[in-house]
């Protein structure tokens, strides 16, 4: 398939393109990283396109069909030619999770992106990023991004001790792992995430929280009634719900 390079308004660009598959590997018991190629064409798509930010994978099935899943792109290197993007795997219970399983070097897969280059998080002095593992990648794209005069706390919900991964930031980074092997049964971030105060003098605070439906409910809430948040300074976002087929 052909590169597609589309302009909508505001001059947001929308990018189609079929990825080779470069390598793989398991990063950690159940996370996998696939590494795509990228061709000189490509390059120049993804020139303005933000290590960490969303993109859709279009995902072919034996039907003949293609099932479209939303996912971060972990990162974007322009200098060794390489897209990667980490799964959660989970064996065949969602079509991203079974790709990325069976994939091999040599495989295709069309993914479309948009142009941006604006900051995965505004600007503030202090940061509360918590997330499941659906919400590893992105939030390790956070926080290589950081500059280094900021602070943040940082809660991470995995399955067990083998799935941490080492955060790199810039910043002063304070890290907190939960251990969760059932996180379709409940989360323990919404309690993790009430007992933790925040700096005092703190200027500006932001707030990202990635994770389960049901969590994401109740953090909001949480911010929005209990805190009196102010509604600029959070992005709370459900990634998954529980029973549900994966919907990331």
């Amino acid at each position: 398939m052909e590169n597609i390079l589309t302009t909508q308004a505001k001059e947001t660009k929308k990018i189609r393109s079929v990825f080779t598959v470069k390598k793989k590997q398991f990063i950690t018991p159940h996370l996998i990283r696939v590494v795509f190629h990228i061709d000189e064409n490509q390059a120049e798509l993804l020139a303005n396109v933000k290590s960490g930010s969303n993109n859709k994978i279009f995902i072919p099935t034996e039907e003949k069909s293609t099932i479209i899943r939303t996912y971060t792109n972990r990162k974007i290197d322009l200098e060794k030619r390489e897209l990667s993007i980490d799964f959660v795997a989970h064996g065949d219970n969602g079509p991203a999770s079974a790709w990325a399983l069976k994939t091999n070097p040599g495989d295709l897969l069309e993914i479309g992106m948009k142009e941006s280059t604006k900051p995965l998080v505004p600007t503030a002095d202090f940061y509360l990023i918590a997330g499941d593992a659906t919400a590893l990648p992105v939030i390790c794209a956070i926080t290589e991004q950081l500059p280094s005069y900021v602070s943040a706390k940082i809660v991470l919900e995995v399955a067990g001790k083998e799935d941490e991964l080492l955060l790199r930031s810039a910043a002063d980074i304070a890290v907190e792992w939960l251990y969760n092997p059932h996180p379709e049964q409940g989360s323990r971030l919404a309690e993790k995430i009430k007992s933790i105060d925040f700096p005092p003098g703190m200027l500006k605070g932001y707030v990202y929280i990635a994770a389960e439906y049901t969590t994401v409910h109740e953090l909001r809430n949480y911010f929005k009634t209990t805190l009196e948040w102010d509604p600029h300074g959070m992005y709370i976002c459900s990634y998954w719900k529980a029973g549900q087929a994966e919907s990331q």
